[in-house]
Order: C-alpha cells, then structure tokens, then sequence
C-alpha cells in the first residue's frame, strides 16, 4: 500500500513538472556545437523549456555609411513581408583639386557622354531581376549631413525629371563590360553603368573656376551649386522586382565621368575627366542610404509598441525590419545543478519565397532590461574582442545549421540557477548594428560596462528575412534546451 502511495506521489510529482517542462531524449550531436556527455537520465539529464515569442517591429537606428554596401533596387511583394525599396543619395565633389577639371568651357567642342559608375558588390532576392533605375538631381538643402543618415530617415527631394536612367537586368551586374575611348579599351567588372544626360556635363564645365573647382573646400563649394544625386527605382517602368543590388561607394569604380571634345593647337581631341562619389582625407562627402518598408500579410499585423504575444510564428526581418521579445518562465527557481549546454532552439517554417528571400546571415540575441529601459548582451557567452570587432558567432550562435536555429545561453543559464539571478526576457532580431551594454566576461577582470556599445553583426542592410516557429507553434515550437547534471 505504501509504495502505491509512493509511486502515485511520485507520478503527480512528474506531472506537475513537466507543466512547465518536458523531458526529451536530445542527441547530443543534435545541439549546438560542443561535444557533449551522454543523457543517461542517472548522472546526465535533459530537459526543454516553453518559449513565449512576442512579435515586434524595431525602431532601427541603423545608418550606413560611405563604406559599407549600400542597397538599391525593390521588392514589390515578399508573400510574408510585403514590400520593400532601397533608395541611394550621394554628393560629387571633382576628383582633382586646384584646378578646373574641364580645363575651360570655351575650349569645349562637344560633350559626347556623361556615365555614372557604381560598384557592384553583391545582390539579395531573385538575380534575374529587371529594375528600371532613374537618377535625379537632390534639391533639398538639408542633404549635408556628413555623419549620416538613418535608414528610415524619409527620402529627400528632387528636382522633377530624371537625369538619366538605365534597365538593369541584375544577373549581368558582374559580367566584364569592355570601354573604348578613342585606342583605349578597357574591361571591366561589377559596374553598373548610367548614362546622364550629356547637358550635366556642360553645365558642370560652366561653374567657375574660382568659386567652385579652385578652392580647398570644393566638397562644400560644389554642394552650393550642385547638391548631390538620387538614385530610385522607377516602379512602373521594371518588369521584375524581386531583389535588391548593393553597391560600394568607396570604391574608386564609383564615380561620374564626363566624356568631351576639345580644341586644343587647333585640333580636336576626346578626353575624360572624373568626379567622385566617395570621401577622402582631403573633403567630406555626404550620403544615405534609405530603405522603405511597407508591411503585408503576416508581418503586417507588427508594430512598435504593441507585439502579437505568443505568436506560433516568429517573423524576423533583418534591418530595419523586426524582433521577439522571448520569455522562458521556466528558468525562474530552476535548483541547482551543473549545466553542460543550454540553448535556445527554433527551426525556419517552409513558407512561399523561401528559394527566394532567404534568412539574414546572423540572428543575434541580447537581454531584454525592462525595468531600466535598456539592453544586455547575453553574460559570459556573448564575448566580443573590441581588438578585431568580431565575436565568436560559430559558439554564440545566430546562425542556420541542419535547418535549426540556436542560441547558446548556458553560462547564463548556468549563473541564474547558481545565483538565482533575474530572468530576464531575450530579445532576437537580426541588426546591422546591435547596441547593448556589455558584460565582460568574469576571466577578463575587466569591470560590467555601463555604457551601451555597438556590435556589427550583419553587414549589410536589408538583407535576410525569416519566419521561424514560436513557442506555441504545433509543429516547430521554439524551446530552450539544457543538458545537466544534478550536484
């Protein structure tokens, strides 16, 4: 009768955990990326926490500056996001100081052509896109900002009428085009070329010398007369938009050539010069890069303040795009024991677009410090070398192996059980730029910084989205796993 009772006891006892656990059997080679002992269930257990994923939009701060990749192109309509729009705006400052770069505009015979270069360096979505890219001349003033430019700060304006335009088949970006100028043939790679209209040319020649092209602040001089170039994708006239196209500013491939004729000892002769679109030691150059989103379908139901709690579908889009706050109320009073991994673990839903628009090269997780209205890095697993501004990201995670998704948290798993420390909700989302104070770890000796730092995570902007199972989804739920060992 005893043992009965016992056993009856024991079965509730059982019960009543696994309302806020269950038990799992975990191949060891299945989680993270250590070597981990085998679950006996005698001297090694395992156990899987309940996620709560709550959806929300990120207010990003993200700027992208001269010499990062900068996104240009649309997608109209990601069947889980909607759409989204790259825009890019750059200033032009000559090329050679102390001198005017068209010699004098009375020895001009004609100007053949002006083309504007840019350097192709990489592309999201569908290749085999066709966008219709139109160039137009930035008339609003405030463009001068040499800082930067938030990715969500609104478009600038411009004049009406293009300056130039060109069809973009997105597959041919990297293919060598040749160049011939009079004997000179020159092949080149990644370069999107734009033709302008050839009266750009003649009335840059027109500036004068002294005022603008002579002077050792020519960067700010030219802006007075010329403010700078848009480059925007013309919706109605691009057959397929379906990607983005990224570009490198600092590149000595970006830049504005002018191609002209002038007499000189009573001859003709053809000759080029150049204007750059990148800054130097010697001037400030101004640039934005503005990436616009307009939500649909599941992603449409997201906003700033109000999250979809408990959402079986997370959705995550890299910036400026989205994030889940994570609760796991299981690690609250968990005894304590000897933790050998502990992750959070959540697998990509097969979704239309899939092929297509894929998952941002790194998710990245932090802490989530309601009280003080702040974020953390996650301590002792998030180790940052501030000497080569990378971190481990193969150990921390964040990144698609085997079609699964992890997290590791186990020296903070480990922590909060030994020190009954907060827990503190997580907050995953796939940035550019990730800002949270961060805990060096206890090996360092460095003290707890107190000041928010900034981690470069994704490299560039606009690229990756995801939708991943929640906490409640039926098939894939997210859950935090742990291996352990009783003490």
């Amino acid at each position: 009768m005893k043992l009965k009772s016992l056993l009856f006891a024991t079965g509730l006892g059982m019960l009543i955990l696994s309302a806020n656990t269950y038990c799992t059997k975990i191949n060891p080679t299945d989680i993270g990326t250590d070597i981990l002992p085998v679950v006996d269930n005698v001297y090694t257990f395992d156990t899987v926490l309940r996620v709560y994923a709550d959806n929300y939009l990120y207010n990003d701060s993200s700027i992208v500056n001269y010499g990062q990749p900068h996104a240009l192109g649309m997608i109209a309509d990601d069947p889980e996001f909607g759409k989204t729009e790259g825009q890019i705006y750059l200033s032009v400052v000559p090329a050679a100081g102390g001198r005017n770069p068209f010699t004098s505009i009375d020895s001009i015979v004609g100007m053949d052509s002006v083309i504007l270069s840019l350097a192709y360096t990489g592309i999201y979505g569908d290749s085999n896109a066709v966008q219709k890219i139109n160039v137009y001349e930035i008339s609003d003033a405030a463009f001068k900002d040499s800082i930067g430019y938030m990715v969500r700060h609104p478009g600038f304006n411009t004049l009406p009428g293009e300056l130039g335009s060109a069809m973009v088949n997105f597959t041919t970006l990297n293919d060598p085009k040749t160049i011939i100028v009079k004997t000179d043939t020159t092949v080149i790679e990644n370069q999107m070329r734009i033709p302008l209209d050839p009266a750009v040319g003649l009335r840059f020649a027109a500036y004068d010398t002294n005022s603008v092209y002579v002077l050792s602040n020519r960067d700010s001089a030219f802006q007075k007369v010329f403010n700078g170039l848009a480059l925007k994708v013309d919706e109605g006239g691009s057959s397929l938009k379906d990607a983005l196209a990224y570009f490198n500013l600092s590149s000595e491939n970006t830049r504005l050539t002018f191609y002209f004729r002038v007499k000189k000892n009573g001859s003709v002769d053809t000759v080029s010069t150049d204007f750059t679109l990148y800054a130097t030691s010697s001037y400030e150059a101004y640039n934005a890069n503005i990436i616009k989103r307009d939500p649909a379908y599941g992603y449409a139901a997201l906003s700033q303040s109000t999250g979809i709690i408990d959402a079986d579908k997370v959705y995550i889009q890299s910036a400026p795009g989205s994030y889940a706050l994570l609760r796991v109320p299981g690690l609250s009073g968990l005894d304590n024991r000897l933790i050998h991994r502990a992750e959070i673990s959540f697998r990509p839903l097969d979704l239309p677009g899939n092929d297509i628009y894929t998952a941002p090269d790194l998710l990245f997780a932090d802490l989530s410090d309601s009280a003080n209205n702040r974020f953390m890095t996650i301590k002792d697993d998030f180790v940052y070398s501030f000497t080569n501004y990378t971190y481990d990201y193969q150990t921390f995670g964040g990144y698609l192996k085997d079609n699964r998704f992890f997290v590791n948290v186990t020296r903070y798993v480990q922590s909060l059980v030994t020190h009954q420390n907060k827990n503190y909700s997580f907050r995953l989302y796939a940035p550019k730029i990730a800002i949270a104070n961060y805990s060096y770890p206890k090996e360092s000796g460095l003290p707890v910084s107190g000041i928010a730092s900034g981690f470069s995570i994704n490299s560039k902007i606009a690229k990756g989205r995801v939708v991943v199972g929640g906490g409640s989804h039926p098939e894939k739920p997210m859950v935090l796993r742990i291996i352990y060992s009783k003490i």
